[in-house]
């Protein structure tokens, strides 16, 4: 068994290797030397999952390079620290690269997980005139100057004005790379929408019906999204219109989805109704219109049965975003280190109910918590209980200092490492944050009460619930009970 899936693996890898191909991103920026530089692909642009593909170590001088392989092109950007320097990686091709000077993070954006960092793209040197980093730049100049003129005049634009402008934006671009053409495609027909309301249906069946998605085109991207915004509220944009549709989601059938998809012509083909319902999907779960449970359901099922497998991933990712801080369902995964270096995760815990905490120690309500709390911890027997405190702020040395300090506080504390992405992802906005775990490692409680609200009554109804469902499940397994 382990022989064939070692097979199975090997031969999904060289598959991999075959089809994708090598680039490097090289360059100098003195101001970063002895900094580790970090880009991220963006996976997709309904979920927009990011993943990390190569790291640059900056030497002494400031040269750097990173390396890795893609199979197509693909939207990436590289970690500036205040900065996100948008790059497309292509295959096949290896740049060299300009980056801005160096700029210190202030330690309050540092702390602050929903920091927008300033976005721009990446300067190249001596590129050839077919580089996606040369082009896409370049006519945005070209492309925002006309759109600026179509906002600023209360006149409204003709279309043979907005021609006129596309005319001369194309003639300045004869470049033949196929992205780049696509890409200017569907920024000119979100022109033409704009500047003089050109027919949704046309544009709709001229480059969306029966057309082959382009997951990898921000240009794309920005026009569906535009087109087919929150389609399963009403089965209704106003480029579509599907009779019925909510009832698929309902029912948490994929299939009946697919199939009220495809009755309506303006979809043409299977491909283009499955990336229609996986934006649904995402449109809905952030709308509330359905219930979370009913769309992770469709979503599972869409990753199990479809066969495109980067529509599958999206699928699968997002399942995940569904349910991450879902009841029922496992909280996201957390690793982090105590004031001794010791590794935590949230398994460590597995067998008893976690109350996970965040704390800031600026924050009034969190150190008045904070008393509550060593009561509870003395009251709560631990093999019932445990309390994880994860301290947020600008130094580990805090969170030290403050157990030196405080005698009282025996729970384990973790210091969070900056990572911010953990915080979103516990949708941590003000501190104190509660959540309860229970013993078979599902969120039960999102929010759960604070100390002061009355969490140990709570608890206790919670835990005499479980335990009488423990006993009744024992029983039933013991009689052979199904």
């Amino acid at each position: 068994m382990f022989k064939k899936l070692f097979l199975i693996i090997l031969s999904a890898v060289l598959t991999f290797a075959a089809k994708s191909q090598s680039f490097t991103i090289s360059g100098n920026a003195k101001t970063y030397a002895g900094d580790t530089l970090k880009l991220y692909v963006i996976d997709d642009y309904i979920t927009k999952n990011e993943s990390l593909i190569a790291t640059a170590a900056v030497d002494k001088k400031g040269n750097f390079s990173f390396s890795g392989r893609v199979s197509e092109i693909m939207p990436a950007y590289i970690d500036l620290t205040v900065f996100k320097g948008r790059i497309f990686l292509q295959p096949n091709v290896n740049e060299e690269i300009l980056l801005p000077e160096k700029q210190q993070i202030t330690l309050q954006d540092k702390l602050n997980p929903y920091f927008k960092k300033t976005e721009f793209y990446v300067k190249t040197v001596n590129s050839d005139n077919e580089d996606l980093n040369v082009l896409i730049p370049e006519f945005e100049k070209y492309f925002n100057s006309a759109m600026a003129k179509v906002f600023y005049n209360t006149r409204g634009v003709s279309k043979a004005s907005t021609d006129s402008m596309e005319n001369a934006i194309s003639q300045k671009f004869t470049a033949k790379n196929q992205f780049f053409l696509d890409y200017k495609k569907y920024r000119f027909a979100l022109l033409d929408y704009t500047a003089y309301h050109r027919n949704k249906s046309d544009i709709v069946g001229e480059l969306f019906t029966g057309k082959q998605p382009l997951m990898n085109n921000p240009a794309y991207a920005e026009l569906f999204d535009e087109f087919f915004s929150n389609v399963f509220a009403s089965g209704k944009t106003s480029a579509i219109e599907i009779k019925d549709l909510y009832q698929g989601v309902y029912d948490k059938s994929y299939n009946t989805l697919k199939q009220k998809m495809l009755l309506e012509p303006r979809v043409g083909n299977e491909e283009f109704a499955d990336y229609l319902i996986l934006k649904g999907l995402k449109d809905a779960y952030y709308a509330g219109n359905f219930p979370k449970e009913d769309l992770v359901a469709v979503a599972d099922s869409m990753s199990s049965a479809l066969k495109n497998k980067n529509f599958k991933k999206i699928a699968a990712g997002l399942s995940k975003k569904f349910t991450m801080l879902l009841c029922g369902f496992p909280p996201p995964q957390l690793v982090l280190k105590d004031v001794n270096g010791e590794e935590y995760y949230l398994e460590k815990s597995s067998g008893k109910f976690l109350y996970l905490t965040f704390y800031n120690p600026n924050s009034y309500t969190a150190n008045a918590d904070l008393e509550l709390l060593k009561q509870i911890h003395k009251e709560v027997p631990p093999q019932m209980m445990e309390i994880v405190t994860v301290f947020v702020s600008q130094s580990k040395d805090d969170m030290k200092k403050m157990l030196e300090t405080d005698k009282e506080i025996k729970w384990k504390f973790l210091w969070y490492g900056f990572d911010n992405q953990l915080l979103k992802n516990y949708d941590v906005r003000a501190y104190p944050m509660y959540y309860l775990v229970n013993p078979e490692g599902n969120l039960v409680m999102n929010p759960a009460p604070s100390p002061q609200e009355d969490f140990p009554s709570k608890f206790s109804a919670l835990y005499r619930n479980w335990k009488n469902d423990q006993y009744r499940n024992q029983y039933r397994e013991n009689q052979g009970i199904k």
